[in-house]
């Protein structure tokens, strides 16, 4: 009987450290991290500072957690930020691999239309502010979304799709060490 107790729990630990250890790209969670792109009538479009990174980058209140909905996402956004929308729209989904990783990000960004500041005056968090289109493309330091952001605010009639693997993020931001590659060129997905 012992030995029968004994091959058994040496089975079992073989069999749960195979398990524990077999995880594929068929395992592979997908995230899903929207990015919230506000855009006024003055052509410019809204970016926020990350004080960890030193960089100005696309808004985001991070990943969707929970029952909750791409609008109360977006409402949830847009209060933070301190402004008042009057319509949003798709301008593109994108999936962002992590080759050491058995991770995807898929991160629709959103077009916002701007219509007022909720204070009546000003933007409720100084971390944000107004850039011209081309001066947002440029100061983006994240290859994927620089060129997401001029892809949708150049061809804005197209919702858009592509797939990068970006990766080497430090704090703060350095360009150099961000390894790059578009894996899927962009594609019209309307």
């Amino acid at each position: 009987m012992l030995q029968f107790k004994t091959i058994f729990i040496s089975l079992f630990i073989l069999l749960m450290s195979n398990c524990i250890s077999a995880q594929s790209k068929a395992d592979s969670i997908s995230i899903i991290f929207p990015k919230v792109l506000v855009m006024n009538d003055k052509k410019q479009v809204l970016l926020s500072f990350d004080n960890n990174r030193k960089a100005f980058e696309v808004p985001s209140m991070g990943t969707i957690d929970g029952p909750i909905s791409y609008k109360s996402y977006i409402d949830s956004d847009a209060k933070d930020m301190g402004i008042k929308y009057t319509n949003f729209r798709l301008g593109g989904l994108f999936t962002y691999i992590f080759p050491t990783e058995y991770s995807t990000y898929i991160r629709p960004y959103f077009v916002v239309k701007f219509a007022q500041y909720a204070n009546g005056q000003n933007l409720a968090d100084s971390s944000y502010k107004w850039f011209s289109f081309i001066e947002a493309v440029n100061e983006i330091p994240y290859p994927a979304s620089s060129k997401i952001v001029e892809k949708i605010l150049f061809q804005p009639r197209t919702v858009w799709g592509a797939t990068f693997e970006e990766f080497g993020y430090t704090n703060p931001v350095d360009k150099s060490k961000i390894k790059f590659k578009i894996l899927e060129d962009f594609f019209k997905l309307n």
